[in-house]
């Protein structure tokens, strides 16, 4: 039996060395390769289904959409300018009562910009009919002057144009009781239990009961009875976390009313394939 020398430890060493980099070669092309299965896979699913994205649904761009600094005018034009139907933006208070498009007191500054000038930016836009009407989805961080707010809205004539999100159950009735605007309840829901039809049952009566046009909650966890039980009840639903084409995939397939996206223009362009593909309702007699 030869004995192990140090050259065959270097030779040892060397060839773990260069699977190593093989192996890492080899998963940087099949990770690509699997990732794009998935997306075929998980749109074919989609497309097997009727298109039913509601009449009226929103495609909004996330706050700080295109890497634009959040609660920014250059934000707004961007996602504006984009295939996006509205806009994401914090909302807190100044010591007056004035409200900012800001995410916290802290942050309003010279350089914030109050919420009368982004109404009123938007408001313009609406007035002309050959340009696309944009939506404002107010994600509230501070309640503190809600009726200046609301006043706000209503003097420009943007109620229909406007709502709010970031509102939890204890807020609800203050929201509800201090403003005619919308509002979508924020929700946690318990991902074990959005299989179970007396869970979904309590999380739709809470929605309900709240005020709220419907529920703002994590795309990821959601399920088929949820979806179908929150619509039996009228009410709305309004997914977060749409970072990606697989996100937007999955969510869409809920037919939700509002998509908070990173990427709009990636969620439309899944709308205008699944109308495309999907089967037709049409009777053919022959």
């Amino acid at each position: 039996m030869k004995k192990f020398t140090k050259k065959h430890l270097r030779i040892a060493v060397s060839c773990l060395v260069v699977l190593a980099v093989m192996s890492a070669f080899t998963a940087l092309i099949a990770v690509p390769s699997v990732k794009n299965a998935v997306i075929k896979s998980a749109k074919e699913s989609l497309f097997e289904n009727y298109y039913s994205f509601p009449e009226g649904a929103l495609i909004t761009a996330a706050n700080g959409f295109k890497e634009n600094n959040k609660n920014t005018l250059l934000y707004v034009k961007t996602a504006v300018g984009s295939d996006a139907d509205g806009i994401e933006v914090d909302v807190c208070f100044s010591e007056d009562g004035t409200p900012y498009v800001a995410e916290s007191a802290e942050d309003i500054g010279s350089n914030t910009m109050p919420v009368e000038y982004l109404v009123s930016y938007l408001s313009e836009e609406a007035a002309n009919d050959n340009i696309r009407r944009h939506y404002i989805n107010f994600h509230l961080q501070d309640a503190a002057n809600l009726e200046e707010l609301s006043k706000i809205i209503t003097d420009y004539q943007m109620e229909e144009y406007c709502f709010f999100t970031g509102v939890n159950a204890n807020q609800a009735k203050y929201v509800r009781t201090s403003s005619s605007i919308g509002f979508y309840l924020d929700y946690e829901i318990d991902k074990s239990k959005i299989n179970n039809p007396e869970y979904c049952s309590l999380v739709v009566n809470e929605v309900s009961q709240s005020g709220a046009i419907g529920i703002n909650c994590d795309y990821d966890n959601f399920s088929d009875i949820l979806s179908i039980m929150l619509k039996e009840n009228w009410l709305k639903i309004s997914f977060t976390g749409v970072e990606n084409e697989l996100d937007a995939i999955k969510a869409l397939q809920y037919s939700p009313n509002q998509i908070i996206a990173s990427n709009p223009e990636q969620v439309r362009s899944i709308l205008i394939e699944w109308n495309a593909n999907a089967p037709s309702s049409d009777i053919i007699i022959s």
